[in-house]
């Protein structure tokens, strides 16, 4: 569905929720606090204060293709700071300012803000009563810099001198499916381990919650620290990983016993496990579940369900295709500015997040319904309309 149709001849959607995108989501205010929290705050004036760069950081994401010099001009003259003779800072300068913000302003206000969004009534966030999330892994490229190389690493190549032509970072997710809201993330060097960054995120789940994953994520270490939570699990594990059958159910699931390792010092524990083959490609799924009344929800229901996790492939994809440049480069030649790049990109895509959800609110559609690319052009082209942000308070 294009956001700026379908919402009736007497009201654009658009126009209503794209104006303040970004001040709205990241209220001026909680900058400020921010700032300060990190003792950001200019003690003289400066053509670069803390808070436009902030905001600018966030419109580098929404304008991939703009220079720094191209975006700032547009970005000043919205805060009032573009009048008969001002003069642009120079690429240096602004790279200056972003180092000297941080990324930690930038993910202390991401994470200040990122929560679930789904109301009650939202369509495709809910199975029953539970709230679908999943958790997964990504990796992103970043400038091939000595100080990028030696922070992030980069993977390894077959070819030349056995290495890949970029840095890369290693990232993780957890995201509310039928929203696309992220409200939790970890970054950190290529070498790190993708299933170690997943399980740091663990302390954002919640008794109600169903969370999906892959099938690279199981252990048993983690999935009864995932368990203990309170959250029930649906994940995908290995055709060979040793499931003792010990009660068939009537809806072809049973319930299994997994023996942990002697010297882990763990006891026994059941799941509940659900098989089936794809008709088309003949792939066996073995789902497992903490969910173990198959009255509750249904082996059928869960395997259907269990491919809703391709919505975090969805998110990861719109990022980089969308927020990213034609390379899918993050700019930041330093680890300290891919950190807030990264940051950055995330608060960016909540934001837009938000103005889809209130578009299918609106338009009681499925959040899903609404493009997300065509979402971000609506923004990049009411984003400058001056009320889309208040004037920078010297």
């Amino acid at each position: 569905m294009d956001l700026e149709a379908g919402a009736g001849a007497s009201v654009s959607v658009a126009d209503q929720a794209a104006i303040g995108v970004l001040t709205r989501t990241f209220p001026v205010e909680l900058v400020d606090r921010v700032i300060d929290q990190y003792w950001r705050r200019e003690q003289r004036t400066r053509a670069l204060p803390a808070r436009l760069v902030f905001y600018f950081t966030l419109v580098l994401c929404l304008f991939p293709h703009e220079s720094y010099r191209s975006a700032m001009k547009i970005l000043m003259s919205v805060f009032g700071r573009g009048g008969r003779g001002y003069r642009v800072p120079t690429t240096g300068s602004i790279g200056a300012a972003r180092h000297r913000l941080g990324s930690g302003p930038m993910e202390t206000a991401a994470r200040a803000v990122m929560t679930p969004r789904a109301r009650p009534d939202t369509r495709g966030a809910w199975y029953q009563d539970w709230l679908l999330t999943a958790v997964d892994g990504t990796t992103f490229t970043v400038p091939d810099t000595e100080d990028n190389e030696r922070e992030f690493g980069r993977p390894g190549s077959g070819r030349g001198e056995g290495k890949t032509a970029y840095p890369q970072i290693q990232a993780a997710c957890l995201i509310e499916l039928g929203t696309h809201a992220v409200f939790d993330a970890r970054m950190d060097a290529y070498a790190a381990a993708e299933t170690m960054l997943i399980e740091e995120m663990f302390g954002s789940l919640r008794p109600g919650m169903l969370v999906l994953a892959d099938r690279h994520i199981y252990s048993f270490h983690r999935w009864i620290k995932a368990m203990d939570t309170g959250a029930d699990l649906l994940w995908r594990v290995t055709a060979n990983l040793i499931l003792r059958p010990m009660e068939m159910l009537a809806d072809g699931s049973y319930i299994a016993e997994v023996i942990p390792p002697k010297k882990s010092g763990r006891t026994s524990f059941r799941l509940r496990v659900i098989e089936y083959r794809l008709p088309w490609s003949g792939e066996l799924y073995r789902l497992v579940t903490t969910i173990m009344d198959p009255a509750r929800a249904p082996a059928q229901d869960l395997a259907v369900l269990y491919h809703e996790r391709w919505d975090i492939e969805g998110f990861l994809k719109q990022i980089k295709s969308v927020q990213l440049n034609g390379e899918k480069i993050f700019r930041s030649k330093s680890p300290d500015g891919v950190r807030q790049e990264f940051w950055a990109h995330l608060a960016v895509h909540y934001a837009t997040m938000c103005v889809q959800v209130d578009a299918a609110d609106h338009a009681k559609l499925d959040p899903d319904r609404i493009s997300h690319k065509n979402t971000v052009r609506v923004i990049r082209s009411r984003v400058w309309k001056p009320e889309s942000f208040p004037p920078h308070a010297k």
